[in-house]
């Protein structure tokens, strides 16, 4: 079922706009009688096996009717959640279901951080071909469809990122948060597509998402090199200034250890070791 959720993804993300191009091929697929049938049949799936996933399930009806809902409005969300399952566990493609939680948070991190890096770089072809060619692309059908299934490519992978991430960790209005610029790029064609902005209407959905583009390559790199922790690595291939810097990060934790036990001792009321001296008599 993770498939064919990801499929809706991927059947939804070809017919939003992502940019300025792909008007014409957006407007013929969704014509197209298949089109319709294929992403109603899609979400008919996922519905009727979140439907039979509430007599499976084995925590309380008000969990499972929640779950349900949620994937009945985003059925995409069955890539990770299904109604069958207790709130707390996702489904990893190799790894099966798993419990949510800082150790599963992490673990795909580091797993995803390279394949969504890859996908990011992509964005710097996007924006080459839309900045170079600008309007000519208009009269280049066949150079403005790569560029829109090339962006339709990196919103999906996007999409499937976020709900992945936001599955496996509890703090999920934290996350959302933190990775507001990646929310902005998958909610963006969304309202643009359905037209909710009227600001949108001065102001062209291609331009905001450009601009979000380069703040995401640029915090892709930066997550990339703190996940694999690539500056420490760097850093060890001159093993003394590798050990004068580690010595100086212990000397500065040492001072900051001192400060806050001089904090401690200032601290008003009863100090720890007095209420255990008192405890033990």
């Amino acid at each position: 079922m993770a498939t064919v959720a990801l499929g809706f993804l991927a059947v939804l993300g070809v017919i939003l706009p992502h940019g300025d191009t792909g008007e014409s091929f957006r407007e013929a697929l969704r014509m197209h009688p298949w089109y319709g049938v294929t992403l109603v049949g899609l979400w008919g799936v996922i519905g009727m096996e979140a439907l039979v996933g509430l007599r499976m399930a084995t925590d309380g009806w008000r969990a499972r009717w929640r779950r349900f809902f949620l994937i009945l409005l985003l059925p995409p969300l069955r890539m990770t959640t299904a109604t069958s399952t207790r709130d707390g566990w996702l489904w990893l493609p190799g790894h099966g279901w798993r419990p949510a939680g800082p150790v599963t948070t992490l673990k795909l991190e580091h797993k995803l951080a390279l394949p969504m890096l890859v996908l990011t770089l992509l964005v710097l072809p996007v924006l080459g071909v839309e900045f170079g060619a600008g309007g000519a692309l208009e009269t280049r059908p066949r150079l403005a469809l790569a560029v829109h299934l090339t962006t339709s490519l990196i919103w999906i992978g996007f999409t499937a990122e976020f709900l992945w991430m936001i599955s496996a960790t509890p703090q999920k209005l934290d996350y959302c948060v933190r990775n507001w610029v990646n929310l902005v790029i998958i909610l963006l064609p969304l309202v643009a597509f359905l037209r909710v902005l009227t600001m949108l209407r001065f102001l062209r959905a291609g331009q905001l998402l450009r601009a979000y583009r380069l703040r995401t390559l640029q915090s892709r790199v930066w997550r990339l090199l703190l996940v694999f922790n690539l500056f420490e690595r760097l850093q060890q291939r001159n093993p003394e200034k590798y050990r004068a810097g580690l010595e100086k990060r212990i000397g500065e934790m040492e001072e900051e250890l001192v400060r806050l036990r001089e904090k401690l001792e200032r601290c008003p009321g009863e100090r720890r070791e007095d209420r255990l001296t008192t405890d033990g008599h």
